[in-house]
């Protein structure tokens, strides 16, 4: 009985050893390939994104994604009307992905990543303040320190054209975001009922914000005629797009 056993262990360890020689050799003769894909939705952000993605191993790539500045003006709800506001945002982002199937650079896929975003914006809001239509040139500005995972599913089409579908990205981001209103409509200095009103105007803007709308510290500078918020700290997200591209 002894032996049988020791039978079955020595054939359960020869098994092993073969199968990983055997991934071993697939690796070392494995040729890797380069990916170049780029995300269309990114110009909606103010940004060019660009994705490589180097494949070293068969079910291993290492990603590094790029969104260049581009001025885009794009039309946002604010307030219930809708605003032309001019982005332009830069971002990085590097990722270590792991394909769960067993095809090279294509299925369903797990990646961790880390980005930084860098991102302004800039508009006109009309309102009333006192009673008096008043325009404030209002600008926006957010960076972001993020880690994430996301899992997504690639196709590859042809051998040469690729679909990337990433679908669930939860990440978590050290954040600061600050918005700055100036009253543009004439050179007098804001009265206290000005002040308060315009105080007002920015606290129903942000108090519905999910998460950070309680959080934030509004100033108001009648003197300047300025009203603006800030925030720093922890802020959730959620990545999920699509990109196509082209295997080299």
């Amino acid at each position: 009985m002894k032996r049988i056993f020791f039978l079955l262990a020595l054939s359960c360890l020869f098994q092993h050893v073969n199968a990983q020689a055997g991934d071993a050799a697939n690796n070392e003769h494995y040729i890797p390939f380069t990916i170049i894909k780029w995300n269309p939705s990114s110009l909606y952000f103010g940004k060019i994104g660009l994705m490589g993605e180097y494949n070293f191993k068969k079910k291993k790539s290492v990603t590094f994604n790029i969104g260049i500045p581009i001025s885009k003006t794009t039309s946002v709800r604010i307030d219930d009307k809708d605003r032309e506001v001019e982005m332009k945002t830069f971002s990085v982002m590097g990722g270590y992905r792991m394909y769960l199937g067993n095809a090279a650079m294509a299925g369903m896929y797990f990646e961790p990543y880390l980005k930084y975003v860098k991102s302004d914006g800039s508009t006109i809001l009309d309102t009333d303040l006192d009673g008096k239509p008043t325009n404030f040139a209002t600008t926006s500005a957010y960076k972001g320190f993020g880690v994430g995972a996301q899992l997504g599913v690639q196709f590859l089409i042809a051998k040469r054209v690729v679909i990337d579908f990433f679908f669930l990205g939860p990440e978590a981001n050290s954040a600061t975001h600050k918005v700055v209103m100036h009253d543009i409509t004439s050179t007098d200095p804001w009265d206290a009922q000005d002040a308060a009103d315009a105080q007002a105007e920015i606290n129903s803007s942000i108090g519905d914000l999910p998460i950070i709308g309680d959080k934030l510290n509004v100033v108001v500078d009648p003197n300047a005629k300025t009203v603006s918020s800030d925030y720093s700290g922890f802020l959730p997200g959620l990545r999920f797009g699509l990109s196509i591209g082209v295997r080299f």
